[in-house]
């Protein structure tokens, strides 16, 4: 997906040479001495603030999950710049291809703050492209990046890298774990000593906080953006009765349970739909159903297939822990292959995420 949401003017690309990427390094055995980034970055060298910021605090939807120096959020800055939309941060036009990792409304994402691995949540854009097809250099990236970051008011906020043997060990000594709750690829150590190769940087507006993760992998540059902000409620229990009538009518009824991206696991605000299914089952004890998980089309079906199957079952696991007998319950998962409409908008998307209940 092509993004020109911020014109980068600032890039320095001029004069640059291609230069061929360190692969990352794969054996966790490989030792690295620890690597820590400068403190917050230099007031921004763009254009001088046109109005004094809003003194309100940003809005925090989670609290620092680990040990370390505890990081202190009001010591950033609100930014007086005005501010493009979300990402907030364009990739270059000149980018052969652009690939998106993630677009999501809301999901949990782990960032470095100051010394910390620090969880919030809210909307978020993964995006990536090659270093060849621009004939950068990694140094050429960290510059061009951080002079934009800096036009917008962000402030650097990360004081380790996540590769730091003593930041690993403090978060429970599993490197990949770690790289995976902060939606990053494997790090390899840059090369080139000016070159971070991971920047953790922090953009607070009045009304929220914008975390922009810029890092260099295998040849690619990334940028990871998450837009604090709460979930919008869209699950809504349906009553007992009307899911029996629907039953009687149609013989099957779509349920729009939430579950943990990517993941089988049930999240709490679905419980109270599962209650009504209970409730429902109770009170018709001959009635049997099999739970049929679907997913959109994004990402590989069958990875899907298996996905939605894992959700049927928590599904099914959830209403007979209720003391519903389990011979009355039974699973199956269809990925993408049913779809109740076009894949092609997120709308249609949000329609096939769903779990249905077939009268058997």
């Amino acid at each position: 997906m092509r993004l020109s949401l911020l014109a980068l003017s600032l890039l320095v690309a001029a004069g640059l040479s291609a230069c061929k990427p360190r692969q990352p390094d794969n054996q966790d055995a490989a030792k690295q001495t620890s690597e820590s980034t400068s403190g917050p970055a230099a007031a921004p060298v763009a254009t001088a603030p046109t109005a004094p910021a809003p003194s309100a605090p940003a809005v925090t939807h989670a609290e620092p999950e680990t040990a370390g120096k505890p990081f202190d959020l009001q010591s950033v800055p609100v930014t007086s710049k005005a501010l493009p939309a979300f990402p907030y941060l364009a990739t270059p036009a000149e980018a052969e291809k652009v690939y998106t990792e993630k677009d999501i409304e809301f999901d949990r994402v782990y960032v470095v703050a100051g010394e910390a691995l620090h969880r919030v949540e809210g909307k978020v854009l993964h995006r990536s492209f090659s270093l060849d097809s621009l004939k950068w250099s990694p140094l050429a990236a960290h510059r061009n990046y951080e002079t934009a970051l800096k036009s917008l008011g962000a402030t650097r906020v990360d004081a380790v890298h996540p590769r730091n043997d003593q930041f690993v060990e403090r978060n429970g000594g599993d490197r990949y774990g770690i790289f995976k709750k902060m939606g990053v690829p494997i790090l390899s150590p840059m090369e080139d000593p000016e070159v971070p190769g991971f920047e953790q940087w922090l953009l607070r507006t009045a009304d929220t906080n914008v975390w922009l993760s810029f890092f260099i992998s295998d040849g690619y540059v990334h940028l990871l953006t998450v837009e604090e902000k709460a979930l919008k409620q869209l699950v809504q229990a349906l009553p007992a009765v009307e899911l029996s009538s629907a039953l009687k009518k149609n013989g099957h009824v779509a349920l729009y349970l939430n579950f943990d991206t990517d993941s089988h696991m049930l999240r709490e605000d679905s419980l109270p739909a599962v209650d009504e299914v209970v409730k429902l089952m109770r009170g018709e004890p001959a009635l049997k159903l099999r739970v049929e998980g679907h997913t959109d089309a994004t990402g590989d079906a069958a990875h899907n297939r298996t996905l939605s199957l894992a959700r049927a079952k928590s599904v099914v696991q959830a209403i007979t822990a209720q003391q519903i007998a389990a011979e009355r319950l039974s699973a199956a998962g269809w990925g993408p292959d049913r779809p109740l409409a076009d894949n092609m908008s997120e709308e249609g998307k949000a329609k096939n995420r769903r779990v249905e209940l077939v009268r058997v």
